[in-house]
């Protein structure tokens, strides 16, 4: 029994940062206390949120609905980060070699893996409930049965979300050690996740006052079809000893019956992970060679698409130009009355009248608040060396970056064009120089990205994160592109102000911009190399 906790307390070393937290100096205050002050704050907002819906559920007597929404939900939130984490904390783990070297047996390390999962997920899993089960106590002043009820609860209810992430995880990890494109699964999810805040954000009047009206109907369909969320609130109703029993009895033997067949599978998983696969389909192997140009383009691109963190910061913007276009297109009169309400001195006549105008505008802030390239040659790290080896001028691999990152905003900037030139039928001259600007606009925005990160080059970051969302060149490319969407917006104002048409207004900054991109494609071309050379990982 000594040698398992030791084995469990060594192994919950690794990988149990719920938080991201990656410092270039660990140690007590980054390690302890600032995880601590992070939970306490997420804690502080879940018990907002829970005062808010304990608003319009107090007055029609319905408290409980707030835990059964609060289960259900955190029960979503923990299936998927589930999932994410089961790829560290089950598979291919750092010290699955000195475990299974160890003379344990098979059925202890795969205990130790499904035990760390749990105290993971267990942790995740309370900085979202405990805020509600508190909420509901200040508010119901229940008797010491919804304590107990409580704390069986916190430790019960992680456990079907788990399983079921180990059982998708499992699978997951299985096809991923098979087959490319493991992470476009995480990268979708993680945008509809975001997507869904922004959602819940703007409409939080509307879905509080929903619940009001319709949280008996809510609470009986959470509770019919998902069963911990139903025996909870019936301890919390009516406490029962032998429903209780049968609650504790009913997750464990849940719990038993899949370890027991993930136990089947689960070396054979790890194995397939680490294992090497070769093609053994054609003995004659076939080459494809492409243009140094055109392969960097291509190395680029997969870099991009295969970062879940990279996707999810740098793309987001452009998801959110598609979705503005489409919403544009299906709420107009809505978005008129909106901005009529906003007190920006817009008018009806004004609106319908600079259509065109205003799509330019749009696209000037989906480009200029998107740099790809500000994080392209810090994510090299200590690969850095080996583009520096390579027998290619350093301006075709810079080029390759700014190109690689235009080639990925430019299908969602014409995408969205299309949505809007369809519903509002512009003419041939309006689409044309707005074309041009989807074009030129990226071009502008990447080129000033990568010159900002051939400066600001950050290489001895850990991990992703570090270089997409806390490195000095993203800051400063952000901080660009909010100057240049300014003074965009703002001379578009005056222009249209002073009655000069519409077409000569675009064209006018369509030429200043042009000029601008030239300028920084030729500072470019003469700094890149010895800027380039410069960088030391």
């Amino acid at each position: 029994m000594n040698k398992l906790f030791s084995l469990i307390k060594a192994s919950m070393t690794e990988d149990m940062n719920i938080f991201k937290i990656s410092t270039k100096k660990s140690n007590t205050f980054t390690k302890v206390f600032l995880p601590i002050i992070l939970s306490i704050m997420i804690m502080s907002i879940m018990f907002s949120y829970s005062e808010m819906f304990m608003e319009v559920l107090v007055p029609i007597h319905m408290e409980f609905v707030l835990l059964t929404l609060f289960i259900m939900v955190t029960s979503i939130m923990t299936l998927v980060e589930g999932i994410y984490k089961s790829g560290n904390l089950l598979f291919n783990c750092r010290d699955d070699n000195l475990l299974l070297s160890l003379p344990i047996k098979k059925s202890t390390v795969l205990f130790i893996r499904v035990f760390k999962f749990y105290i993971f997920e267990l942790l995740y899993n309370s900085i979202f409930l405990l805020p509600a089960m508190v909420c509901y106590a200040i508010h119901t002043n229940p008797n010491i049965n919804y304590y107990v009820v409580s704390v069986i609860g916190l430790l019960l209810l992680p456990i079907i979300p788990i399983l079921l992430s180990c059982i998708i995880g499992s699978v997951i990890s299985y096809f991923s050690s098979k087959f490319k494109g493991k992470n476009y699964a995480q990268t979708i999810i993680t945008m509809i996740f975001l997507l869904g805040i922004m959602y819940l954000s703007f409409n939080t009047n509307n879905l509080l006052n929903d619940i009001a009206k319709n949280a008996s109907n809510i609470n009986d369909f959470i509770t019919k079809i998902y069963y911990p969320a139903g025996t909870f609130i019936e301890l919390v109703n009516n406490y029962s000893f032998i429903k209780l029993s049968e609650f504790i009895l009913v997750n464990l033997i849940l719990f038993v019956i899949t370890i027991i067949l993930i136990g089947k599978i689960y070396f054979n998983i790890n194995s397939s992970i680490k294992s090497v696969k070769t093609n053994k389909k054609n003995s004659n192997y076939l080459i494809k060679t492409n243009s140094p140009l055109k392969a960097l383009i291509k190395k680029e691109f997969n870099r991009f698409i295969n970062s879940t963190v990279f996707v999810t910061n740098a793309g987001f913007g452009l998801v959110l130009f598609i979705i503005g276009c489409i919403a544009i297109v299906i709420k107009y009169d809505d978005i008129i009355k909106m901005l009529m309400q906003s007190n920006i001195g817009l008018t009806i006549d004004f609106i319908n009248n600079n259509l065109p105008i205003l799509m330019f505008g749009l696209i000037c802030f989906a480009s200029f608040m998107t740099s790809i390239t500000s994080s392209m040659i810090s994510l090299e790290g200590k690969s850095f060396n080996i583009l520096k080896s390579l027998p290619v001028n350093p301006f075709i691999i810079i080029k390759s970056k700014v190109l690689a990152a235009v080639l990925i905003m430019i299908p969602f900037m014409i995408i969205g064009d299309l949505i809007i030139f369809i519903r509002f039928g512009f003419d041939l001259l309006s689409i044309i120089l707005l074309l041009i600007a989807s074009i030129l606009f990226p071009l502008i925005s990447e080129t000033i990205g990568i010159i900002v990160n051939l400066k600001y080059p950050r290489m001895d970051a850990k991990n992703d994160t570090e270089v997409v969302k806390q490195s000095m060149s993203s800051m400063i490319s952000v901080f660009i592109g909010m100057g240049l969407l300014g003074v965009t917006i703002f001379l578009l104002y005056k222009l249209v102000d002073s009655n000069i048409n519409s077409y000569l207004i675009m064209l006018i900054l369509i030429l200043v911009y042009a000029i601008i991109y030239l300028i920084l494609n030729i500072y470019l071309n003469k700094t890149c190399e010895k800027s380039f050379n410069n960088i030391v990982v």
